[in-house]
């Protein structure tokens, strides 16, 4: 069971809008209200399902749950337990208290007071104490200073002497301090027991998804991957913060007015296809759920086939498709098309089939967003041929391609002003853009953990093919064997196009990242 549908929100959540919170008033809850029999024997379930045994006598289980209101967790719980449950509300903090108490009696450890903190302050982790705090305190640690940084993932893999951990923001692994290697059993036990997967082996791929709490009322949502390695297991954790995404579906992310307009342009056309590409991990679901968010859901159905589905959205259809579910995504495709739609997400084209089916999916008056991986928006040109799509079909149907990065942003309490380097003046003058006065580079302060950047920027390319007759004559006229990538390039550039490369130099004249960060995705770079 895919724990983020049923895992407890703040309030304002749905729940709360719903009354739930009137028909389960929350009550004050501490570690001595807790049937430790009780706990001991239903762990698992209760770290997974986010609820406290009060009493458990026969056929009776009294639940303490942070969501009594969550029908699908309570149907789990009741098959977990085989017994009938009474439930009742408590806090997200009395939870999370009792909690960190009863793991810590396990554990004969002394239990440690903690505090919320400074909101503003990043505080990097120094080292993982095991003496002082439980394994799961410590996995909440690593989940917590994730969700702050605004990771992607948290990674963690076992070495023959000791298990690595480590980050990934802005596409970028960052390295925190390493486990000893006789607690890294016990810490991915904690990961496995939250998501729900088996704590008895170490020699299977297992996928999962739990929601953690991380203070303040906000949960991460995580979607878990164990592989088996040469010395023990590598977990993988995709870390999201659905009430973060459920905002962001509000507006577009894009602050280019040109880039505003056309992407307006294009959600108000009935039929097209919309293609978001970049690498694993660089915001591209984000993008094309915000801009269903701009839908009239009210007179549109929209649906989405996904694999996995990343963040659940309340008034869209989301189907999920591939490993696990029986379901392909062209066959979820073609069931769809059945079921009258007008607005069709789709998780990734990777096959002609699929490719196929969307071009006549546009043909019979649908509009379909999709995510392909290449290197930039020109590569989707390049990418639908050898998929085996005509120049025509993709003439006919490419409404917009959106090629995007994720890259690190200043913090702009220590950032420092420099003045820009011979190279990095010759790589703005490579792109005809003015050589700013001052750039700037990382400095560190408290609020960024002494780092220097604080979160994640967006940098957006855009191809827009209808704009210019010139561009969609080209793809029209293209086959596998004639396109000439760069010389489409070069004619998309004098049609006003502005590469990705272009868009971070701008982002980096006005001080909003550091020079460094286009390089990373910059194919042609200034030499000294």
């Amino acid at each position: 069971m895919d724990s983020k549908t049923h895992g407890p929100g703040p309030a304002g959540s749905p729940a709360d809008s719903t009354g739930s919170s009137f028909r389960y008033p929350r009550v004050p809850f501490e570690a001595e209200d807790v049937d430790v029999l009780a706990y001991e024997a239903l762990r698992p379930a209760c770290l997974r399902y986010g609820f406290l045994p009060s009493l458990s006598h026969g056929i009776l289980l009294d639940a303490a749950m942070i969501a009594p209101w969550d029908e699908a967790a309570v149907s789990a719980i009741r098959h977990s337990t085989h017994q009938e449950v009474r439930r009742f509300a408590i806090s997200e903090a009395d939870f999370d208290r009792a909690l960190s108490r009863l793991e810590a009696e396990v554990r004969n450890v002394p239990a440690t007071n903690s505090s919320a903190g400074n909101q503003d302050i990043i505080r990097r982790p120094e080292t993982w104490d095991f003496f002082g705090k439980s394994a799961r305190e410590i996995a909440a640690e690593m989940v917590r200073f994730a969700f702050e940084v605004g990771a992607s993932d948290i990674l963690l893999d076992e070495q023959e002497g000791w298990m690595d951990v480590a980050v990934k923001l802005g596409g970028q692994k960052e390295i925190l301090p390493p486990v000893e290697k006789d607690r890294a059993a016990t810490l991915l036990r904690v990961f496995k027991e939250i998501a729900g997967l088996s704590t008895n082996t170490i020699n299977t791929w297992q996928s999962g998804a739990a929601s953690f709490p991380v203070g303040g009322g906000r949960r991460a949502d995580l979607r878990i991957e164990i592989t088996p390695s040469l010395h023990g297991e590598s977990l993988v954790a995709r870390v999201q913060d659905r009430e973060l995404q459920l905002s962001r579906m509000r507006a577009l992310p894009f602050t280019d007015p040109a880039q505003l307009r056309i992407a307006q342009a294009c959600l108000k056309q009935a039929q097209g296809l919309i293609i978001a590409t970049g690498p694993t991990g660089h915001g591209k679901t984000t993008t094309l759920y915000s801009c269903l968010g701009q839908l009239d859901r009210s007179a549109l159905n929209i649906r989405t086939l996904e694999d996995p589905v990343e963040f659940a959205v309340p008034w869209i259809t989301q189907i999920p498709v591939g490993a696990g579910t029986g379901r392909s995504f062209g066959e979820g495709l073609k069931s769809l098309l059945r079921q009258a739609p007008h607005v069709i997400l789709m998780g990734e084209i990777r096959d002609h089939a699929v490719a196929q089916t969307c071009v006549e999916a546009v043909d019979t008056g649908h509009l379909i967003f999709a995510t392909l991986h290449t290197r930039d928006a020109i590569g989707v040109v390049a990418r639908l041929l050898d998929l085996g799509l005509t120049g025509r079909q993709i003439a006919t149907s490419l409404l917009l391609v959106i090629s995007q990065r994720l890259v690190r942003r200043l913090c702009p309490h220590c950032l420092r002003p420099v003045a820009p380097t011979p190279i990095e003046a010759r790589h703005f003058a490579q792109y005809d853009l003015p050589v700013p006065e001052t750039l700037h580079q990382p400095g560190g302060c408290p609020r960024c953990g002494q780092q220097g950047e604080l979160g994640v920027a967006p940098v957006f390319e855009f191809l827009y093919p209808p704009a210019d007759d010139d561009l969609a004559d080209v793809i029209g006229r293209a086959s596998r064997e004639t396109f000439n990538e760069q010389e489409f390039r070069s004619q998309w550039s004098r049609a006003g196009g502005s590469s990705l490369v272009r868009e971070g130099l701008l982002l980096a004249a006005r001080g909003t990242i550091a020079h460094r960060e286009v390089l990373r995705f910059e194919r042609n770079p200034p030499i000294a």
